[in-house]
């Protein structure tokens, strides 16, 4: 996790601002999951925090007691982490990484990674996870992706990044898969939601730069020719002067350790 958290750092400033927030019914369900975690007492470990745009989201749903943990490697991002949040959110960040979670044995209630899970060797995450999380705690796979089948401008935007970005560090995963096979864990959920929204498309574009892969498209045409491309890409999409409709599948899949 650790050799890819310079990723990031030229993004870190709006990351939060352009990224998309994640649908409150989601928020929901998985603090559902915590709280029903029998030693309702420790901590929530959010891991590969970024600038705790999804560690803020969770806390008002979870109870007060438990403390929320933001565990990101990257220096810049955890900067921005903790001025982006206000102190009476409680919550802490450090640095970290999912191979090596700073967290005694047994000592979460659950362990989330939102939007993250594919930087890390996950092997040894989910070694790790068993290992600070109690029994009955939850390990929490949460994501979005582009919904490239049924939102016409993400297909676009994928095919565009594909021929004109960075290489693609990691392929998409099956999470479903890898919980189910995990040894130690059971009882797997998944929830799922589609959402199409509406964007700016400024902030179309700024969505577009934070990905990682964009950074070849600003290497090859500069940032003003990186968001000229991509602003001639949205225009066809346009609902109206200044909007675009982009699509996304918000998931959550979860199991709880076994005793």
């Amino acid at each position: 996790m650790a050799q890819h958290s310079g990723r990031y750092d030229r993004v870190a400033g709006n990351y939060s601002q352009v990224r998309p927030r994640y649908p409150d019914e989601l928020v929901a369900h998985l603090a559902a999951l915590i709280r029903s975690v029998p030693a309702l007492a420790g901590l929530v470990l959010d891991i590969g925090s970024g600038t705790g745009a999804f560690t803020r989201q969770l806390r008002p749903a979870l109870p007060a007691a438990l403390r929320l943990l933001g565990v990101e490697p990257g220096a810049a991002m955890r900067a921005q982490a903790l001025a982006e949040t206000p102190a009476e959110a409680a919550i802490d960040y450090v640095e970290g990484s999912a191979e090596a979670i700073p967290c005694d044995d047994s000592g979460a209630v659950a362990v989330v990674a939102a939007t993250a899970a594919h930087w890390f060797d996950r092997p040894r995450f989910y070694a790790e996870a068993r290992r600070v999380l109690a029994p009955g705690g939850v390990l929490a796979i949460v994501e979005y992706v582009r919904d490239a089948e049924q939102s016409p401008l993400a297909a676009a935007l994928v095919a565009f990044i594909a021929e004109h970005g960075s290489r693609r560090a990691y392929v998409a995963t099956d999470y479903r898969g890898e919980l189910r096979a995990l040894a130690g864990f059971g009882a797997l959920q998944y929830f799922g939601l589609r959402r199409d929204l509406a964007l700016t498309i400024d902030r179309f574009i700024g969505l577009a730069l934070s990905s990682s892969h964009a950074a070849g498209l600003v290497e090859r045409r500069g940032e003003a020719g990186a968001r000229e491309a991509l602003r001639e890409l949205a225009a066809p999409h346009r609902v109206d002067a200044e909007h675009v409709r982009f699509g996304y599948l918000f998931q959550c899949i979860t199991v709880r350790r076994e005793a």
